[in-house]
């Protein structure tokens, strides 16, 4: 060690610093072991600074492509947002027109619905009346009952928000997919089918019947076994007889075609009318035909005027009334009110 120190103490480095020439020479003289000490030392931390800013370049280099991947990333995101809006927009309008359509829709189903109750109330009021009138028993179609909250407006407010969407989308679903309110209509419309094909028949068979009084005047012969006015015997009168002054109007007791119209012996001038299902009716002694064979006549149509043609004793309407061939008396028909 003591050596060590003599060989550094012999061996010293001199640093001459030469300044301008009108100066002195300076001279800084040290020793070569601290020399060499300041020199590894400064080595040493050239070396740590390296390692430093080598440590520090890579660190930033990871940054900096963790940034550009942040980046790149974000960037992605934010595209995708901007997609999901546009399809969220499109979504909302298409909500937005679904729920309209689904409105207006309901609003018509409503009103087609609340325009079966008025006219299966009005048809009620109808088929009372027929019944009434004709002592029928026509009974009015009975309705399947439904809920009405089928066609009721959605109150679901249209959003962004998903659930919203999905409850109008399985409203509009089950409304298509059960069809209550279709059937409903339809059952109605096919029942109402029926009554009125119903209807059209008894009315046709009401209007065809005859039962309407075919003149005014003074009944002066009823149905039935009588004393004969030319004969004195007993026998048997087919119709009955309506006594008026000559000219007055005779009708058609109910719709039909007249089968028959001119002049038949006894009877005189003769009109009959056939009026389907089984019924015909007789009109003699007529003094003026109005209609000929082959016409369709309505009831209550004026269709001869009374007379005395043939074997009369005045002027009067000879009527009767035929079932399947046979005279029948018209008052188990005549409608004695008209």
């Amino acid at each position: 060690m003591q050596r060590l120190k003599e060989y550094y103490n012999a061996h010293k480095a001199t640093i001459m610093i030469v300044p301008r020439s009108d100066k002195s020479i300076k001279q800084i003289k040290f020793n070569i072991a601290a020399a060499f000490i300041i020199l590894v030392t400064l080595i040493i931390a050239n070396v740590g600074l390296l390692m430093h800013t080598v440590t520090k370049n890579y660190e930033a280099n990871q940054l900096q492509g963790e940034n550009r991947d942040l980046a790149a990333s974000l960037q992605l995101t934010e595209d995708r947002i901007l997609s999901l809006q546009s399809i969220n927009n499109s979504r909302f309008e298409e909500i937005t027109k679904l729920k309209e359509s689904l409105s207006a829709s309901s609003i018509y189903l409503q009103n087609r619905l609340d325009e079966m109750d008025q006219a299966q109330a009005y048809i009620g009021e109808i088929i009372a009346l027929f019944n009434t009138e004709t002592n029928s028993n026509l009974s009015l179609p009975i309705s399947r009952s439904f809920s009405r909250t089928l066609i009721e407006t959605p109150e679901t407010a249209v959003s962004s928000d998903v659930e919203d969407a999905n409850l109008i989308f399985y409203e509009i679903e089950d409304l298509v997919q059960n069809d209550e309110i279709g059937q409903v209509i339809m059952e109605q419309a096919e029942a109402y089918h029926t009554l009125v094909s119903e209807l059209e028949t008894r009315l046709n068979y009401l209007d065809r019947r005859p039962d309407f009084f075919p003149a005014t005047g003074t009944l002066t012969s009823s149905f039935g076994y009588r004393r004969d006015p030319f004969t004195g015997r007993s026998s048997m009168h087919n119709g009955i007889d309506i006594a008026n002054s000559s000219g007055t109007k005779i009708y058609a007791a109910g719709a039909g075609v007249v089968t028959f119209a001119r002049y038949s012996g006894s009877y005189g001038n003769l009109i009959i009318i056939d009026h389907g299902n089984g019924y015909e009716s007789v009109y003699a002694h007529c003094r003026t035909l109005l209609v000929s064979a082959g016409d369709s006549v309505e009831k209550m149509q004026n269709i001869a005027t009374m007379g005395a043609t043939g074997l009369s004793t005045g002027t009067h309407l000879h009527f009767e009334i035929r079932f399947n061939g046979s005279p029948i008396n018209p008052y188990n028909i005549l409608n004695t009110n008209d």
